[in-house]
């Protein structure tokens, strides 16, 4: 999983650098599982009770001593997230404390609890961007999908709130079942409220539902996200960009592979230059993978990054993957293949057939546009 995504030049230019070196300058802490929000397709949420059973929330000094070994090891771009982040006793403390040590911050939230109080201290005190997943545009979907009556208002709010005090703003979707009809009412949203608006259509299986065929999960049938996936690219790239879009993507899915298969290491920044760590103090390669997985509590700052990078090092995508003609249009990844399959070599089938859509969609536009050129 991509931490930094929508990076500037320089950014991008430091965690290549840093990627060669393997030194950890990007991650996240996730401080806390605990959400006031219930999301049928979350992956993170525990409740209270489920949290004391698995342990206790750290303090924001031991964050903060985490913190100080991060610094000493390069670690530049630090993002916090959880649950909801804003729920963590001492969010402002370690807040502040990392900000004064150098990390450029990222907040990811719901957005939900931004009142008038908490957008002046990020006006004051502004990270580097604020994350804020929409759900949907309507208050029935917020009632519906995340399990709590009057979201969407308070979301809305809090995204006017924080940009009346200059803090910039990012704004991510999540498309499930319950909301894919609000695909292009939350693509409007970037109009309206002068923020970037960006639709993630593939959702990783939720655990609760991981057993469960497609059709009863909570997120869209392969089909239905690469249909999803193809209009939001349509809209966000315009009539310029996206057929040189089309185009590439089809050329590309019909050169004939010479290359013979063979297993594909992570090519990501998770294990090179990027981590998380877990309310419960584990580092792992990414927020997603659930292993290797080490305490920094126990091991040290330094220690666990060193053991992640050997470990994620033995990670093998499945040779098919490698040199698959579709390889361009699939989001599988070491994490994707765990969490679909069980395992990093296994293939992920929800995702073949996500991408085997995504080409015949593609295809489909440009009949289209060929069609529109006659």
């Amino acid at each position: 999983m991509d931490l930094m995504e929508d990076t500037t030049t320089v950014e991008r230019m430091l965690l290549d650098q840093a990627r060669r070196t393997r030194t950890p300058a990007n991650g996240s802490i996730e401080l806390l599982p605990l959400c006031n929000m219930n999301c049928d397709m979350c992956y993170v949420r525990l409740s209270r009770e489920e949290m004391e059973q698995k342990g206790r929330m750290r303090t924001a000094d031991e964050w903060l001593e985490i913190g100080r070994q991060m610094q000493k090891s390069g670690v530049l771009f630090l993002l916090l997230t959880g649950g909801e982040p804003l729920l963590f006793p001492e969010f402002k403390k370690v807040y502040l404390g990392l900000r004064k040590m150098g990390m450029i911050l990222t907040v990811n939230t719901n957005g939900t609890l931004i009142d008038e109080e908490w957008a002046a201290f990020f006006g004051a005190y502004r990270p580097r961007r604020i994350n804020i997943t929409l759900y949907g545009t309507e208050e029935e979907t917020y009632r519906d999908l995340c399990h709590y009556p009057g979201g969407f208002e308070k979301t809305i709010r809090a995204i006017r709130l924080l940009r009346e005090h200059g803090v910039d703003v990012k704004v991510g979707g999540s498309l499930t079942k319950e909301n894919a009809k609000d695909l292009d009412k939350i693509l409007d949203m970037e109009e309206e409220l002068q923020v970037p608006v960006r639709i993630d259509t593939y959702m990783m299986p939720a655990e609760r539902e991981r057993s469960a065929p497609f059709d009863m999960q909570a997120r869209l049938n392969p089909e239905d996200a690469a249909r999803a996936r193809v209009h939001a690219l349509k809209r966000e790239m315009g009539p310029e960009l996206f057929p040189q879009y089309v185009r590439q993507s089809i050329e590309q899915a019909e050169r004939e592979q010479t290359e013979p298969g063979a297993p594909r290491p992570v090519t990501c920044m998770a294990g090179r230059c990027s981590f998380t760590i877990n309310w419960q103090g584990e580092m792992r390669p990414c927020v997603i993978m659930t292993e290797p997985a080490v305490s920094v509590f126990e091991v040290g700052f330094e220690k666990a990054w060193q053991y992640i990078v050997e470990e994620t090092d033995k990670i093998f995508l499945n040779s098919r993957c490698s040199v698959c003609r579709l390889r361009h249009l699939c989001r599988t990844c070491a994490a994707a293949a765990l969490l679909e399959e069980g395992s990093y070599g296994s293939v992920p089938e929800y995702l073949c057939r996500y991408a085997e859509e995504s080409l015949r969609l593609l295809k489909m536009e440009q009949e289209e546009m060929e069609d529109g050129e006659d």
